[in-house]
């Protein structure tokens, strides 16, 4: 069982420094839930926000700004490598739509997500590289 030992001591409010009885304890996870290591406290506490679909839907609109905003910077620029990023942001589209349909597969989830994560940021540096050489 998972519990806490960085709380305040027992007994410093009455001024005593006695330890506490043999089965008083203060749990760290809420409902009273064993944690068995880091593993399963991701499954249980990362994965019900990602599969939150107000935080897909809100995924969705950023992959979508973004895509638009190579598309525009492509023809104000009069260059095509604005578009370079263009691929990243669809392999990030196509992991959070696989991510979608993962449904309660934790497991699947963590790893659609990982893939929609590198590509996101993958895709940011090489707009970034863009925007430099562009300019």
């Amino acid at each position: 069982m998972s519990v806490e030992g960085a709380g305040p001591r027992q007994g410093a409010d009455e001024g005593t420094d006695s330890p506490r009885p043999a089965g008083d304890v203060e749990h760290v996870v809420p409902e009273r839930r064993d944690v068995r290591g880091i593993s399963d406290l991701t499954f249980r506490i990362i994965t019900p926000y990602l599969s939150n679909p107000v935080l897909h839907r809100c995924l969705r609109v950023v992959l979508l700004v973004l895509g638009v905003v190579c598309l525009v910077a492509t023809g104000v620029r009069l260059s095509p490598l604005p578009l370079l990023p263009l691929p990243l942001f669809a392999v990030a589209y196509y992991a959070l739509r696989r991510a979608r349909a993962a449904g309660n597969n934790d497991r699947a989830l963590l790893v659609w997500f990982a893939t929609l994560f590198a590509a996101f940021v993958l895709g940011f540096w090489v707009l970034s590289l863009a925007g430099r050489w562009v300019s």
